[in-house]
C-alpha cells in the first residue's frame, strides 16, 4: 500500500510536548494492553501516583477495558510533565499511538495529514520552505498495517466539482495536486462568522465551541490585518493541509464538499486569530498565529462531527 504526505509534514516525529496527555481527552484503553500495563506497574516501571489508572464509563468502545484515569488537573495519570514523559509509551493505547494522524484510506493507498493541535505538527508549518507537494512516503506507524482513518475503499470515488459525474482516481488525485499548489489564505471574508457558525454547529453535544469574539471587524484590522501578509506562507501551508486527505470527498458531495470545508477552515483560522490576538493582548506574531492554528484544529479536527462538517452548505 502507498502513503501520500504532504512534502512539509514528512519530517514528523514526536517531540514529547505532552499536549495530547494533558488536554483532559477521554482515552479508551483496549483489553489487550491492560496485561502489560499491569505488569509494568507491579515492576514498579511506572511512577504511578494515582489509583485507579483505569476508569469505566458507559461510553467507551467495546474493545475497551475502560478508559485511562485523569489528574485534578487533566492530565493523564501516566504523563509526568517536564520529567519522564509517557510512562507507558511502548504500551500506550491506540488512541494516542495515531496522534495527530488523521487518515483518508481510498483506491489510492493512504493519505496522511496531521492534526495542527500538536504543537510539534504546527511548527512544522514554520519550518518548511520551498514549494508545497504531495509525495510518497512512509507509513506513519510501524508497517502501515494498522492505520485508523475514514475507510473509503469500498466506495464510489467522489463526485465533480458540479455534482455530474464520478471522477475517475487519476482525475481526484490531480484535482488535489491542483488544490494544495494552489492553496491561498485570503483576508477576513464577509461569510467568515457565517461559515465559522457552521463549524460550531457541527460540535455534539455535551461538547460546545465559544461564539466569534466581540468586535470581530476591529479587532481584525487592527491586530490581525497588519501581521497576516507576513504568515502567508505558514497559512497557505495550512490551507493546503485542509485540502489534502479531506474525509469530505467521500462524507459529502465530492470536490465541492472538500472545497468548502476548507472555506470552513480558513474562516475558523481568522477568527481564531483575532481571537488569540485578544487573549494575548498584542497584535499577530508567531506565538499568537500558532495558537490560532493549534485551536482552529482542536474545533475541526478534534470537536466536530466530520459528517456534519462535509454537509456545510454555501
Amino acid at each position: 500500500m502507498k502513503f501520500f504526505w504532504l512534502n512539509f509534514h514528512t519530517p514528523y516525529a514526536c517531540r514529547d510536548s505532552g499536549m495530547c496527555c494533558s488536554s483532559g481527552w477521554p482515552i479508551p484503553v483496549e483489553q489487550s494492553r491492560v496485561p502489560a500495563i499491569e505488569q509494568a506497574i507491579a515492576n514498579k516501571i511506572i511512577p504511578l501516583r494515582v489509583e485507579p489508572w483505569l476508569t469505566t464509563d458507559d461510553g467507551a468502545p467495546d474493545d475497551a477495558a475502560g478508559m485511562l484515569a485523569l489528574r485534578s488537573n487533566g492530565h493523564c495519570v501516566f504523563f509526568e510533565a517536564g520529567q519522564s514523559g509517557c510512562a507507558i509509551h511502548e504500551v500506550k493505547p491506540a488512541a494516542c499511538v495515531h496522534f495527530p494522524y488523521v487518515s483518508l484510506i481510498d483506491q489510492r493507498g493512504v493519505s496522511v495529514t496531521l492534526s495542527h493541535y500538536c504543537p510539534t505538527a504546527v511548527s512544522l508549518l514554520f519550518e518548511h520552505r520551498g514549494p508545497i507537494e504531495i509525495v510518497e512516503g512512509a507509513p506513519p506507524i510501524g508497517g502501515g498495517d494498522d492505520i485508523e482513518g475514514l475507510d473509503a475503499r469500498e466506495s464510489l470515488p467522489p463526485a465533480s466539482s458540479d455534482g455530474t459525474r464520478l471522477l475517475s482516481f487519476d482525475e481526484l488525485s490531480a484535482w488535489e495536486r491542483d488544490q494544495i499548489v494552489h492553496a491561498k489564505m485570503a483576508d477576513l471574508q464577509p461569510d467568515d462568522v457565517m461559515l465559522f457558525d457552521c463549524a460550531r454547529a457541527a460540535v455534539p453535544a455535551p461538547w460546545s465551541w465559544p461564539e466569534a469574539p466581540d468586535h470581530l471587524d476591529g479587532t481584525w484590522w487592527s491586530q490581525v490585518a497588519p501581521g497576516w501578509a507576513r504568515f502567508s506562507e505558514e497559512l497557505d501551508r495550512y490551507a493546503a493541509a485542509k485540502l489534502f486527505a479531506s474525509w469530505s470527498l467521500y462524507l459529502g458531495n465530492g470536490l465541492e464538499a472538500a472545497a468548502q470545508t476548507a472555506r470552513v477552515a480558513s474562516a475558523v483560522v481568522r477568527i481564531e486569530a483575532a481571537r488569540q490576538c485578544v487573549i494575548f493582548g498584542r497584535p499577530l506574531d508567531r506565538e499568537v498565529l500558532t495558537e490560532a492554528i493549534r485551536q482552529s484544529d482542536l474545533l475541526l479536527v478534534h470537536y466536530a462531527d466530520p459528517s456534519l462538517l462535509a454537509a456545510i452548505k454555501n
